[in-house]
C-alpha cells in the first residue's frame, strides 16, 4: 500500500474526462495497487455500463467469432469441429491463395505470350497445391498448430481433412487460369493427375517424414524431373497419356500406403 493517493479531482476527471496519455498511465498503474482508490473510482462509473462492457468482453474470449469459411463449411454440414480446424489451416488465408493465383496466372500469361511457353504453365501447376498441403503444417505458419495436435483426431485424419480442404480450394484456381491458356495440342487440365500423384507421393512419405519436409522432398523430384523434360521439349513424357496413368497409379498407391502404414500403428 502507497501514502500517495490520487485526489478526487484527479479520480474525477479519470472517470468521465479524456486526460493525457501520462496522467492516463500514471493513474493506471496506481490503481493496480491502491485498494481505496480503485473504491473511490467505483462511484464515479455507471455499473450498468461497466456490466455491459464486461458481458462484451466475456462473450468475445468465451465465444469466438466464426469466420466466414466456418460458417460456409457448416451450412454445407461439417461437424464444428472440423470446420474450425480447416478454417484455421494457414494456405486457405487470402495471402497465400492470391500469391498461388498470381503465380499461374503470370505462367498463363506467359504462354500467351508465347506458346512455346506453355511448359512454364504445365510445369508450376502441380507446385501450387503441393506447396500449399506443405505450408498447411508448417509449424511456423500455423498458429493453431498445438491446438490441431491436441483435437481428438487422429493424425490420419487431421492429415487428411487439411489436405482434402487445400486441395478443394487451389485445384479450382489452377484450373481457372488455365482457362487462359492458349489453344494447343496439350489439354489444359494435363495437369491434374500428375498433381494427384504427388499429392499422393508427400503423403506417403509423410509415414516418415514430417509432412512440410515430404512436400519439399517430392517437389524438388517433381523440379528435377520436368526440367530436362522441359528443356528437351518431351512434355509428353511427363504430360502424355502413358505418364497420366502412371500419375494415377502414384496417387492410388500413395494413398493406399498411407492408410495401410497409418493402421498398422494403431493397431
Amino acid at each position: 500500500m502507497t501514502d500517495w493517493h490520487l485526489d478526487a479531482e484527479g479520480i474525477r476527471r479519470y472517470a468521465r474526462e479524456p486526460v493525457p496519455a501520462t496522467l492516463a498511465a500514471s493513474a493506471e498503474a496506481h490503481l493496480m495497487h491502491c485498494a481505496t482508490c480503485r473504491d473511490a473510482l467505483a462511484s464515479h462509473v455507471d455499473p450498468r455500463r461497466a456490466e455491459a462492457i464486461w458481458r462484451e468482453v466475456a462473450d468475445r474470449v468465451d465465444v469466438p467469432r466464426r469466420t466466414f469459411l466456418e460458417k460456409v463449411l457448416l451450412r454445407l454440414g461439417v461437424g464444428e469441429p472440423t470446420a474450425r480446424l480447416v478454417a484455421a489451416t494457414p494456405t486457405l488465408r487470402g495471402p497465400w491463395l492470391l500469391a498461388v493465383a498470381g503465380v499461374l496466372v503470370l505462367a498463363a500469361w506467359a504462354a500467351q505470350a508465347d506458346p512455346r511457353l506453355l511448359a512454364m504453365f504445365l510445369v508450376a501447376a502441380p507446385l501450387g497445391p503441393l506447396a500449399g498441403v506443405g505450408f498447411a503444417f508448417a509449424g511456423g505458419l500455423d498458429p493453431t498448430r498445438e491446438i490441431g495436435l491436441a483435437a481428438p483426431y487422429s493424425g490420419l485424419r487431421l492429415l487428411l481433412i487439411r489436405t482434402a480442404a487445400v486441395l478443394a480450394v487451389t485445384v479450382p484456381i489452377v484450373a481457372a487460369a488455365g482457362l487462359a491458356l492458349p489453344g494447343s495440342s496439350w489439354s489444359p487440365v494435363a495437369w491434374l493427375l500428375p498433381t494427384a500423384g504427388l499429392v499422393g507421393a508427400a503423403l506417403a512419405l509423410t509415414r516418415h517424414l514430417a509432412p512440410a519436409t515430404a512436400v519439399a522432398v517430392v517437389s524438388a523430384g517433381w523440379v528435377l524431373l520436368t526440367a530436362p523434360i522441359t528443356v528437351a521439349g518431351r512434355l509428353e513424357l511427363a504430360f502424355g497419356i502413358p505418364a497420366q496413368a502412371g500419375w494415377l497409379a502414384l496417387a492410388v498407391a500413395g494413398g493406399v500406403w498411407l492408410c495401410t502404414g497409418r493402421l498398422e500403428r494403431s493397431a
